[in-house]
């Protein structure tokens, strides 16, 4: 009798696991433009935002049949997505099937958006003219003060647990503001053209940044101070980073001229880690989660490529002489 009860238990427990939705990973590619142009209208590749939910073994174009320059897209909760385009800031409210422009005619050439993960109304983009910000998901968008705005600003992230506080990545070094993106005062890197930042997953207040010819900072005090940690990086324009979501310890760069280079330390040291990655400019990386030594490098005039093995060696996914600029990476 009590096998017969343990066997109708594990058949319960077991329907119960089975209606419970299993996490799916969704991953975002931005392609700004290919160079294998044809005659044929129908012939010509697609740009703008593709997405996979079987680690990049298909990809959906989900963005727009017409010539828009995305550069990267963020996916915010209930289906919302954002994209950062030449012509401004787009958002969607149903899985990237329809999309509408949320900026005016004067902001252009929109490089990164990003939104606050624990208040999705607030949104952050990094523009060739500074960052901006809203606070209604896009309905309004508010610009820094005259004087006080930042340079070219490539990159922006959200300092987790403070609310209001922004890191920019701009052509002047780390910018810092405190308002939501009213006003902003140097924070740290000044002189140096910052081209990433991104935050340590886990770790709040530990920040890394990627440089045009500088290499690589880390900063483990909200951005007030940074670290030089480029030992063994013998290509010093950084252009993304990504940190290994289950060891911190662990963090790829992507360069220009020279690949993808790894650090198992934290950055003490680095090696180049490219072997079957046929172009050596890499302008995006993500790590897929549920499998860390799965990456995904985005090149310039490359196309894509994956590795399975942490980088140990990369083979070529899709899009063949496009410009993979952006690469994203949500939990579903």
């Amino acid at each position: 009798m009590w096998i017969c009860k343990l066997m109708a238990t594990v058949i319960v427990l077991a329907v119960a696991v089975s209606l419970v939705p299993a996490q799916q990973e969704t991953v975002f590619m931005s392609v700004l433009n290919s160079r294998r142009h044809r005659l044929a209208a129908s012939d010509n590749p697609m740009v703008g935002m593709f997405v996979s939910t079987d680690a990049g073994k298909q990809w959906i174009h989900q963005g727009w049949r017409e010539y828009i320059r995305t550069f990267y897209t963020e996916a915010g909760p209930d289906g919302v997505q954002w994209s950062a385009c030449g012509n401004g800031v787009l958002r969607s409210t149903d899985h990237g099937a329809t999309w509408r422009i949320t900026t005016g005619w004067e902001v252009t050439e929109v490089l990164k958006v990003k939104v606050r993960p624990d208040n999705p109304q607030q949104v952050a983009a990094a523009t060739a003219y500074g960052v901006i910000t809203s606070t209604d998901a896009g309905a309004t968008w508010r610009t820094p003060l005259p004087g006080a705005r930042p340079q070219f600003a490539s990159d922006v992230i959200w300092v987790r647990g403070e609310g209001r506080t922004l890191l920019a990545a701009t052509e002047a070094g780390i910018s810092r503001s405190t308002d939501l993106g009213v006003s902003w005062k140097p924070s740290g890197l000044k002189g140096k053209g910052i081209r990433v930042i991104v935050d340590v997953p886990g770790q709040t207040g530990t920040f890394w940044a990627g440089t045009e010819e500088d290499g690589v900072f880390l900063s483990t005090d909200g951005g007030t101070s940074w670290n030089a940690r480029s030992s063994g990086l013998m290509h010093k324009t950084v252009y993304t980073i990504a940190v290994d979501p289950s060891d911190s310890r662990i963090v790829y760069a992507g360069t220009f001229g020279g690949g993808v280079y790894k650090s198992t330390d934290k950055g003490a040291s680095w090696a180049e880690h490219s072997e079957g990655l046929t172009n050596p400019d890499v302008h995006a990386l993500v790590i897929l989660p549920s499998h860390p030594a799965t990456v995904f490098a985005g090149t310039l005039n490359g196309g894509l490529f994956v590795t399975s093995d942490g980088g140990t060696t990369w083979q070529f996914n899709s899009q063949e002489d496009a410009q993979v600029w952006g690469l994203s990476v949500r939990n579903e």
